[in-house]
Formats: C-alpha cells, structure tokens, sequence
C-alpha cells in the first residue's frame, strides 16, 4: 500500500511545456459564446455567496458561471444522437511510472460548437508502490502560483489545478485545505456554497469525496459562532479567524466592505489589540491570531479587554484527513450523477475514485477553444462514470484548468491546453508523486477502446 499522506522531499524537476497537438479534420464549427442559462441550478447563488463573495464584487466566483474566474460559459446545443457511442482521435496512452498512466485524445460527439472535446487523463493505481499525494499550497494562502510551479517546486509527477477561489480580491481558497506537513490552512464551517461543497481527502485508508466541514470554537466564549479560518468572506454576525498563513491583513474585503465590523488581535492567546477599524496590509506573525466579527458580533468581540486569555480548539467534522484540497460540488455520489447542467460548457478539472477504492482518476477537459468546447457538469460526470468512477468531484475549471505531467517524451510540462492561452496562478493544487527513480515512459499499445459518454441508466 502507498503512503497516503506525505510526500518526499525532492529536488525540483526541470519545467517544461508540452502541449497536445492541434486536431484537423474533425467536425469543427463557431464557437458561441453567451450567459449560463437562467435554469443552470449547479451553479446557483446561494445566500451566503450573495451576501459575501458575490455582493458588491466584481470578481471571485459568480454562481452560475461555474468557474472562479466568472467568464461566461459556452452554451451548447443538444447531444447527436449516436446510440450510444462517440469516437475517439488522437488517441495516445503511455505509462509514466509503475502504476501510473497518462491518455490523451479527442472525444468526438458532434454537439454544437465545436463538435469535440480533448481529454487529458491520469489514471493511479492505489495499490503501486512508491505512490503518495500531496495538497499544493504556495506560502501564505493569499498567493497564488502556476499549476506547473506547484508541481515542480514540490517534485510531483503529476500536478491539477485544486479549489476555487477569491480571484482578483484576496485570492484565497474557498474551501477547506489541509496540508500534510503544515496542517489545516483555511476552511469555513457551512462551505462557501452550503450544503453542496465537497472535498477530496485522504487518510490512512486513502482517498475519499465527501462533505468536510472546519468547526472552530472560542474555549472561553463557546456560544460565539466562528464561520472559519483564513476564508476570504467573514459570514454576517459571525467570527472569522486568521493567522499567519493569511500573511497580511486584508481589511474590508473580508466582510464585502461592511464597515460595522471589529478586529481583535491575540498574541500567544492574549488580547493585544481591539480596534472599531480593520487594518489593512498589517503581518499577522506566527504567535498570532485576529478575529474579525460583523454585525451583532462586533459588539460582543467589543468587551474583549486587552490582556483576556482566548484559546481556540479545532474539529474536522466529516473525517479525519491527513491533506485535502476542496472543490465546489460532488459530480457523482456512489454512482449516482449528482449534477444537472447539461447546457453550458466551460473547460473543467475532476477528481474520481473507482468502485473499489483502488483507483484515483484526474481529468481535464480543454474548452473555450475552436477546437475543443470544453464540457457541460452532466457530461463531465458522464465521463467520470464511463472511466469507472463510483465517486467523483468538481474542482475549479475556466482559465485554471491545468495538467503538469511526464509526457510521451519523458519530459514534464503541461499537458493540456489552458483556455487563457497560457497558465493562470490559482490557489492550490493536488499532486501525484512517485517516490522511486523513474524508469522509462513506456507506450500503451493498442491505445484503448473507445469511452462512450451516455447517461447510465437511471
């Protein structure tokens, strides 16, 4: 069995780029380009995104586009009909290491536009050896970096994009990320879509796609609700915490520019500072913690006097992971597509684990391009299901959407095509590392058979 939860250290590896070669002669038409349609539930605004992230923002995630960088998505016509099959072109698999392969192709289906969408798939078996994972993490969580830094920086073998996040604001993860060597960086306690978010997470039993939820409490005032830690939205009459992985305070970006709000300042767990006014750009050092309330709850953190003893205790509800990297929804859910947007396209990054448990999955979708419409959420869960996964999750897609792998050549670089035209810096990542020297890629021949995308049975 691998080692699940920590990753070795090692020296970086060289980066390069390599990129899938255009595809000719298969069923290209205009790209259209216009809003999500209004029924487009999956990416609905919930409240909270409303009165938080959403409100008074023009960046950030933006509900029914689906994707942090709020563009809007490709509208599609219906499926053609092709009972039940669509070919495949450009169709290359090769082994990377023991246990580890990599298939690219074309899936070519004649929906409208486009007609085609290109695969980039890494497929590891959890019962290789010298297999680990890794939650990618730049230094403070309000930095971001390239997939392809992620990966190289930390020796991956294979890297993806991860959570969503706060573009162009604080640029911090949505969700909850668990490092395996630092620990929990940021998380909320209700999601930042409550109810529907999702996490990838491992621990001594591997990989699992569940609801985690970051549950903080103030020993000495345990009524107090805490929203969460290092979350770039502080929910109204609430508590949001930050340390040192936040790196500098951020003001009112926090709170959606609420100006009823308070900062209290704790060192070594003692009130240093509590102040009407939140400070911005101010180094939060590693004794040290701030809590920002809103509303009610300003009023409450305003009888805090200086020298007050506060301590805070941390639960994970949901699980005990070692790393987890969070995404927005669950596209499957023991074999159940989970997910009803079958109308807009964007390009797209998932995350699946097959019915045994034996299997991790990662896939990325190209999109946005004239050669590749990129997929709608039914179709990526239809896939995840065509490829054997019992369960499987969303993360951030659009311009963020990266592959960094070992190519046919040997050489790493990226493998997919970002819609951006180049890489975008994103938050985090997840890693695949093969903790051995790596031998020679070897090619996949016959490539395999074709992977049909039709919904199961209901």
């Amino acid at each position: 069995m691998p080692a699940f939860t920590r990753r070795p250290s090692r020296a970086p590896l060289t980066r390069g780029r390599l990129l899938t070669v255009a595809t000719a002669g298969v069923l290209v038409a205009g790209l259209g380009v216009a809003p999500s349609m209004a029924d487009d539930r999956d990416g609905a605004p919930t409240t909270q995104a409303r009165a938080g992230l959403a409100k008074g923002s023009t960046s950030g995630y933006r509900g029914r586009n689906q994707t942090s960088d709020g563009k809007p998505g490709t509208v599609v016509g219906p499926p053609v009909n092709l009972r039940g099959k669509a070919t495949t072109a450009n169709d290359v698999s090769y082994e990377i290491a023991p246990g580890i392969t990599v298939r690219e192709w074309d899936q070519v289906d004649g929906r409208q536009p486009v007609g085609q969408v290109r695969m980039n798939l890494v497929s590891v078996s959890l019962d290789a050896p010298n297999v680990s994972f890794g939650s990618l993490s730049p230094t403070y969580v309000t930095s971001r970096k390239k997939v392809s830094e992620f990966g190289a920086w930390n020796g991956a073998l294979a890297a993806v994009n991860g959570d969503f996040f706060d573009i162009g604001r604080t640029d911090a993860p949505l969700g909850i990320t668990v490092d395996q060597d630092r620990g929990t960086l940021g998380g909320s306690r209700d999601g930042w879509i409550p109810g529907v978010n999702s996490t990838l997470w491992f621990d001594a039993d591997g990989p699992h796609i569940s609801p985690l939820s970051l549950q903080y409490v103030l020993r000495q005032r345990q009524k107090w609700a805490i929203s969460g830690i290092n979350h770039p939205s502080v929910t109204p009459g609430e508590i949001g915490v930050y340390d040192s992985d936040w790196h500098r305070t951020a003001g009112y970006e926090v709170t959606a520019g609420k100006k009823r709000a308070r900062e209290v300042w704790l060192r070594k767990n003692r009130v240093v500072s509590n102040r009407p006014k939140l400070s911005s750009g101010k180094k939060i050092h590693k004794v040290e913690r701030v809590l920002i309330g809103t509303g009610p709850m300003a009023a409450k953190l305003k009888t805090l006097k200086k020298g007050k003893k506060l301590t805070l205790r941390q639960r994970i509800g949901g699980g005990t992971p070692t790393l987890a990297v969070s995404g927005d929804r669950p596209l499957l859910v023991n074999g159940v597509r989970s997910v009803i947007n079958d109308t807009i396209a964007h390009p797209r990054t998932a995350v699946g684990i097959d019915a045994d448990g034996r299997k991790l999955l990662i896939l990325v979708v190209d999109g946005r391009s004239t050669v590749s419409r990129g997929y709608t959420m039914v179709e990526l869960a239809d896939m995840m299901t065509a490829l054997g996964a019992e369960n499987a999750i969303n993360f951030d897609g659009g311009g963020s959407s990266a592959m960094y792998t070992r190519g046919a050549t040997g050489a790493m670089g990226l493998i997919n095509e970002p819609s951006d035209g180049n890489e975008r810096l994103v938050a985090n990542a997840f890693g695949v590392f093969y903790n051995a020297e790596l031998p020679p890629v070897v090619p996949i021949t016959p490539t395999p058979t074709v992977t049909p995308t039709t919904p199961p049975p209901a």
